[in-house]
């Protein structure tokens, strides 16, 4: 049973009207608040995974708090999404709660903080773990935002189709306009950088390419960009770019394929192992080019790196294309896009059919005509 179906049961739950009955007689749940509250002094965010998505949703957090300056702000999240804390040491405008989903009394623990704080709204952006909606069941507070469930007004009071080809800030940013007057700013980050000036002094800036061909995270299917395709992207920036070395970069999860990668190499490519998500700033920030497919970070490296070029083949570059970028390919197949809207159809769901259609010959020309334009190579 994959996640929409259990996210459909226990909406079904959920919009029972005996479920609920039940629940209320033993005072176990007091409905949700279906009104927005008058005036809006303390939120609760709740983003548990994805590390590109979590920058947006900082970026916007940093809008709110430009405009409403006395707004407390609480993030609920987890110690594998680094985002925050990296983020919370240069832009300290908001809280963190650290949360553990495979602890079951964390839940009861949150519950309890969560009813206790009684925030005038919870917000929550997490897509995929179904147990966040059920959660969210027994608190008594103004909800709002999208799961890959149908929920009605038992727990929601907003959806957002993610299916619609609207980017995927604009989706957060949507979920925040019923209550909050923010500034829709052109598509540029306003955050500050996180502090690196201790890992600057191991991770120097150099000639090199950063390649993201794997991502293994999120809780979807494993993504990667196929061998042939890997092998013949980086020969030819080889024969590109000849005074350049070649990173790739991924997780831990990654860190065999990227090996399998350099395994058929005549040359290898240096396997960046790092240690913090700040040496995975660092390297994005300091290279010379990033080629990345849709992932964490591809993200980032829009972030702190202009020459960002993208590969799309499951997901749609409408909805995830990063704000800095010198391109894109993609595939874009009859049955693409797989990712977050429907299970893939692929008989191997590791080399995806999309990411092998990748034309490798078309991504180093945009590279080579677009990043000369930005660059002057």
């Amino acid at each position: 049973m994959n996640n929409k179906k259990i996210n459909e049961f226990i909406s079904g739950f959920i919009d029972s009207p005996i479920s609920v009955k039940i629940l209320k007689t033993f005072k176990i749940f007091r409905g949700s608040k279906k009104n927005p509250p008058v005036s809006i002094k303390k939120i609760l965010i709740i983003k548990l995974e994805g590390l590109g998505d979590s920058i947006y949703i900082t970026e916007i957090i940093h809008r709110l708090k430009e405009e409403y300056p006395g707004l407390k702000i609480d993030v609920l999240t987890t110690k594998q999404n680094p985002i925050f804390s990296t983020f919370k040491e240069t832009n300290d405008e908001f809280d963190i709660i650290s949360f553990n989903p495979l602890n079951l009394i964390d839940y009861f623990k949150i519950i309890g903080y969560i009813k206790k704080n009684e925030y005038d709204a919870v917000f929550d952006m997490t897509g995929m773990p179904v147990n966040i909606p059920l959660m969210l069941f027994f608190v008594n507070s103004y909800k709002i935002g999208f799961n890959s469930a149908p929920v009605k007004t038992a727990l929601y009071d907003r959806l957002v189709n993610l299916e619609e080809d609207i980017h995927i800030f604009e989706n957060y940013l949507n979920l925040f306009t019923p209550l909050f007057d923010i500034k829709k700013l052109d598509k540029q980050f306003t955050l500050k950088l996180p502090a690196l000036e201790k890992e600057s002094k191991e991770l120097k800036k150099g000639e090199y390419i950063n390649l993201a061909l794997s991502s293994n995270s999120g809780g979807l299917m494993h993504r990667m960009l196929p061998l042939a395709n890997s092998l013949k992207l980086i020969n030819l920036l080889r024969s590109e770019f000849v005074n350049y070395e070649i990173n790739l970069l991924g997780g831990q999860n990654d860190y065999k394929y990227l090996e399998l990668i350099n395994n058929n190499l005549k040359e290898k490519a240096s396997i960046k192992k790092t240690k913090s998500i700040k040496e995975v700033f660092l390297l994005l920030q300091n290279s010379f080019l990033n080629i990345c497919i849709d992932s964490g970070l591809m993200h980032i490296s829009s972030l702190v790196n202009q020459n960002t070029y993208c590969l799309f083949g499951y997901s749609n570059p409408k909805n995830s294309l990063p704000f800095n970028n010198i391109g894109y390919f993609w595939s874009n197949l009859d049955c693409s896009p797989c990712s977050f809207y429907k299970i893939s159809t692929c008989n191997n769901p590791v080399n995806l059919k999309c990411m092998e259609e990748i034309n490798i010959d078309k991504v180093i020309e945009d590279v080579r005509l677009k990043g000369k334009a930005k660059t002057n190579i």
